[in-house]
């Protein structure tokens, strides 16, 4: 009886041992590759102490309401990747892009946007932010079999760095506990996270790459219902762009729906009815959005966006992948 119990206790220290040791069902894991900028410190500029030049700005839009200006922010910034300004003057919500260091610069970008659609667009005299070269990473977050300007290297291969938005989330002086929120965090978000060392020595933790201020709020609004992250609030930084997804085509978004079924119903339905078999549905922002294209040159998807408003889709407009 003795004996049994002894064998009984040593089975069980064992297995406790080999639970201690084995990693717990909370452990975060990153789903990006080593060499990817969230496993490398990198550094922030402040955007607002830029040096602005004469210059000018294209007048893309003008809205009744912030949200409308927001939307069209969204479009424009995701076909040109260029930053998006929006100004209240007197009663509209003016939307302009670019900061264009000379008109042969702002001609090009005009021509850009008048290919989407929007009517009534032409160059504005203003002052603009000179364009400088982005901040660059300073130094890894944790050992990797390549050395740093290896890993360094390919990510200024792999990844465009744009003006854009991130929530962030925290702020410390020491870089072990940023370090330690972002370990943290990886549980509960599924995008990517990033040790940002600030001017003022502050090591931030931000999350995501969001050309458009409309999707960074929704992310803004979406963490701050964890009371982790009730303080989480915007900033206006260079985000990194991964320029290896970008195909280089251009496609007519024309529909976005909340289900999969639904988008496949409009193109079966509405779509490939009217000889548009060239379509896809692109999962993004929890929202499933049918493409047609891709086109190579901007001139060809023009003529089939008008092809496709006189069909009745009026909202048609064209991104660039």
């Amino acid at each position: 009886m003795l004996k049994t119990a002894v064998a009984a206790l040593l089975t069980l220290l064992t297995s406790l041992v080999f639970l201690s040791c084995a990693p717990g069902a909370g452990v975060a894991e990153s789903r990006f590759a080593p060499d990817d900028p969230t496993h490398k410190i990198v550094r922030e500029e402040d955007l607002s102490r830029r040096e602005m030049i004469d210059g000018y700005r294209i007048r893309v839009a003008a809205v009744d309401t912030e949200r409308e200006a927001l939307e069209i922010e969204k479009q424009v910034a995701e076909a040109i990747q260029e930053p998006i300004y929006i100004e209240f003057i007197v009663d509209k919500y003016m939307v302009y892009a670019g900061d264009c260091q000379d008109r042969d610069e702002a001609n090009e970008l005009r021509d850009k946007i008048s290919a989407m659609g929007f009517q009534r667009v032409y160059s504005v005299p203003r002052k603009v932010f000179r364009k400088t070269e982005p901040p660059k990473i300073v130094s890894p977050v944790s050992s990797a079999p390549r050395t740093a300007p290896e890993a360094t290297q390919d990510i200024n291969e792999r990844f465009d760095q744009l003006i854009g938005y991130r929530v962030q989330i925290f702020a410390a002086r020491d870089k072990s506990n940023a370090e330690r929120v972002r370990s943290s965090a990886m549980r509960d978000i599924r995008e990517r996270i990033y040790v940002v060392l600030a001017d003022d020595n502050l090591y931030k933790v931000q999350v995501g790459d969001y050309l458009a201020r409309i999707d960074a709020e929704k992310m803004r609004d979406k963490l701050r219902l964890n009371p982790n992250y009730s303080d989480a609030f915007i900033q206006n930084t260079f985000i990194f762009h991964e320029s290896a997804q970008d195909t280089g085509r251009f496609y007519i978004q024309v529909g976005a729906f909340s289900t999969r079924q639904s988008a496949e119903d409009f193109i079966s339905t509405s779509l490939n009815p009217r000889g548009h078999s060239n379509t896809l549905i692109h999962f993004d922002d929890n929202t499933h959005k049918v493409l047609v294209g891709g086109y190579s040159t901007e001139t060809e998807a023009s003529s089939v966006r008008e092809t496709l408003k006189n069909s009745g889709f009026e909202g048609a407009w064209i991104i660039r992948k």
